[in-house]
């Protein structure tokens, strides 16, 4: 951590180089990095913490089960009301990594016990009741680890509900679409969210590593889905699957559409050249949305500088190019010709443009 007098500094001369109007609360900000500097831990620490709070708290179920006082559901219920609100006001009243990771664990030990003691025999009852307590404590508490808990949990919960009650993947495509424009929405309006100081500035972070990691799962159980149920007479996930495809490849285009603009040099010649290109990479994944989706979200975390959804892309483009080539319907021979030929491309790709970086810099 910096020293105080340098971040007083620093905040000296920010304030002189900004707007009269613009005021900095020095004290906040010394308590904020002494907060940071006293919780600062290397990650060795940090896993074995959250490890021992894991065990314990596994430990002290067992001990319930083991003494049978959870044979009984008003026991269930009662342990796991004691062990939310406990978990609720650690959360309110200290700041750690430690407390979060205790308070976390017993939250979701505390709502795995209230839920299954209110209704285990009914799956839609469960997945309500988890619904509604996730959104109960996504008003109550923004912390940033709970409400990414949180915020998944409601989303798998809405996806899970869905899916229980209907075998057409055709809902779950929906979702997906909501998500990924939901996703699109934050990363493009993120000053006017911010700006609000409401609830949804307040959780801006998290509903944005929600939206990116489901919109890839969603997509994924999508694609596995699909080619699991492909050789059903009454498979309708093609339909989702295509659906998916042509709402990946509008928000594809429109992205390369934004990065074009944003460069007036490129000429219009070069610009037709990259539409076809984009349109044949887009057209030959059309039976495989998760490809397409993975550059819709490498492109537009790139654009708007979002590290954690441009590496979640990069992984996600992985996954569904090796599931992609996997699924292939060719030879072993086959497919490595084809895996040679796109390292060409790429290589060449790669050239084209590094060619083209010296050519402007020696100007």
């Amino acid at each position: 951590m910096e020293n105080k007098q340098a971040i007083r500094d620093k905040i000296e001369r920010l304030s002189k180089d900004s707007d009269p109007a613009f005021q900095i609360n020095t004290d906040n900000v010394l308590a904020e990095y002494a907060h940071l500097d006293k919780n600062r831990s290397n990650i060795t620490i940090k896993i074995l913490s959250i490890l021992g709070v894991i065990s314990s708290v596994l430990c002290f179920l067992a001990a319930l089960f083991s003494l049978h006082l959870l044979d009984d559901k008003l026991n269930v219920m009662i342990c796991g009301s004691i062990l939310l609100i406990l978990s609720l006001w650690c959360v309110k009243k200290y700041n750690s990594i430690i407390i979060d990771t205790a308070s976390i664990t017993c939250y979701v030990v505390g709502g795995w016990m209230l839920i299954y003691g209110l209704d285990h025999d009914d799956i839609n009852n469960m997945l309500i009741a988890c619904l509604m307590i996730n959104l109960c404590t996504l008003a109550i508490v923004q912390r940033y680890l709970m409400s990414l808990l949180n915020i998944l949990l409601i989303i798998y919960s809405c996806i899970a509900l869905t899916s229980h009650n209907s075998d057409n993947l055709i809902f779950i495509a929906l979702i997906n679409m909501v998500l990924i424009a939901a996703l699109i929405y934050i990363l493009t309006q993120e000053a006017p969210i911010l700006s609000k100081r409401n609830l949804i500035s307040r959780l801006y972070q998290p509903i944005r590593v929600a939206l990116a990691l489901s919109t890839i799962a969603t997509t994924a159980f999508i694609v596995l889905s699909h080619f699991e149920t492909e050789a059903s007479p009454f498979n309708t996930s093609a339909i989702a699957l295509y659906a998916l495809s042509i709402i990946y490849s509008i928000a594809t285009l429109f992205i390369v559409h934004k990065i074009i603009a944003k460069f007036d040099t490129v000429k219009s010649n070069t610009q037709i050249l990259i539409y076809i290109f984009v349109t044949f990479i887009l057209a030959s994944t059309i039976i495989n949305p998760g490809i397409s989706g993975a550059i819709v979200l490498i492109l537009f975390c790139f654009y708007y500088q979002y590290k954690f959804g441009f590496y979640s892309g990069i992984i996600a483009l992985l996954f569904f190019l090796s599931h992609f080539y996997y699924n292939l319907n060719f030879s072993l021979l086959t497919k490595s010709i084809f895996l040679m030929l796109s390292g060409l491309v790429f290589l060449v790709i790669y050239y084209i443009i590094n060619s083209k970086k010296v050519k402007n810099e020696n100007i």
